[in-house]
């Protein structure tokens, strides 16, 4: 669902008014109707919507707190004993557990990957959840210690001997690896613990980071690094290098789209964004994706951005109006009412960049039979 600003003129005046409409499917055609008339424009103000937000979002939260009371944990207790032992027998549990020896540890990790295969919907705390189905006996420190664990050293290595069984069958190991350097921000609230685990003391923090994001050619995440501090970057990067070339045999290219590296500070491969591309080599991406010119090689690679859950909300909704748009588009040229090309791409472009989806959606003019197509950008 989604709202609409409709504009009508009644005796030289011009009138706005906000419908919330929804897409629905009939007769295998896309198509909108309205759910409610919030009036005009000029009776919503700033506060106004925002008691609406706020008497959506306790909606929501009565909602979702229904949809995790009705969730029947007892009906997945019978399959946790066949998933444990199917855990046991994978690869990386088998790695893990070479470097990993405390029951209480290996237990929560357990839980932790059943939790995610039978019941990810459910938003109750982990430590909750996994007591609520006999998977674990702890509390959210005990939890946290173990996710933490997962990140030292020994057991990134574990998780890379882990794949590489498939990694050799499929050739990965001999092929490029890229890693991207991913700037983000770590916000939330920390606490100190008592010695009888109690928490006290909450502050706010926010954190600039670096993620260093070791990728294979189709973008499969290979292993990573966290830079808290820029004066760490060439070490944090030789770490993870090291530890890639120790178990692969392709080369590690560095992508640093910002230019925070200085060349002769890391002794790899670095890739930085082409501002000017000659014609020659733009010609060649074309067709290869991968141009080698004046001794310079060039090559095409995907962004990676984080966005958080509203903004992936709003990209859905985003499409979802875009999708609407040019079906209105198709229902005019089948109508008659569009026949030039040029109309055409207008009102698409126009749609696609009313909704900033120019990133993520392309239109083409196709034959008469399917007059206009999309496709989806791809993105990471």
């Amino acid at each position: 669902m989604f709202f609409r600003k409709i504009t009508t003129r009644k005796n030289g005046k011009e009138y706005v008014y906000i419908k919330l409409i929804e897409n629905y499917r009939a007769n295998g055609k896309v198509k909108q109707r309205v759910v409610a008339n919030f009036g005009s424009i000029e009776n919503l103000s700033p506060n106004r919507i925002n008691g609406l937000i706020l008497s959506l979002k306790k909606l929501y939260k009565e909602v979702e707190a229904q949809d995790q009371k009705n969730f029947d944990f007892n009906e997945l207790t019978s399959q946790i004993p066949s998933l444990k032992e199917l855990l046991s027998k994978t690869r990386i549990m088998q790695e893990l557990r070479n470097v990993i020896v405390q029951e209480p540890v290996v237990q929560i990790l357990d839980a932790l990957i059943i939790k995610s295969m039978v019941a990810p919907e459910v938003k109750t705390p982990i430590h909750e959840v996994c007591r609520q189905m006999g998977l674990a006996e702890a509390n959210s420190i005990q939890f946290y210690n173990a996710l933490r664990r997962l990140g030292e050293e020994s057991a990134r290595i574990a998780f890379i001997k882990a794949r590489l069984p498939d990694a050799q069958e499929s050739g990965i190991i001999h092929k490029p690896v890229y890693i991207h350097m991913v700037n983000s921000v770590l916000q939330g609230n920390s606490f100190h613990v008592d010695v009888a685990g109690s928490l006290y003391s909450p502050q706010n923090y926010r954190k600039k980071f670096t993620l260093l994001l070791a990728c294979d050619e189709d973008n499969n995440p290979f292993d990573f690094e966290i830079v808290k501090d820029n004066n760490e970057l060439s070490a944090k990067i030789k770490q993870l290098v090291n530890r890639l070339t120790h178990y692969l045999t392709g080369d590690v290219i560095i992508l640093d789209g910002k230019d925070s590296l200085d060349e002769s500070s890391v002794p790899y491969p670095v890739a930085y964004h082409t501002r000017e591309i000659p014609k020659e080599a733009a010609l060649l991406l074309l067709s290869q994706g991968r141009a080698v010119y004046e001794g310079k090689v060039f090559f095409n690679t995907i962004k990676l951005e984080q966005k958080n859950e509203a903004e992936i909300k709003e990209i859905k909704a985003n499409l979802a109006k875009v999708s609407a748009g040019l079906e209105n588009i198709r229902a005019d040229i089948l109508l008659g009412k569009l026949n030039k090309e040029a109309q055409v791409r207008k009102r698409a472009d126009a749609v696609i960049k009313a909704n900033n989806c120019q990133d993520l959606v392309a239109t083409s003019l196709m034959k008469p039979a399917k007059p206009l197509s999309t496709r989806l950008k791809r993105r990471s």
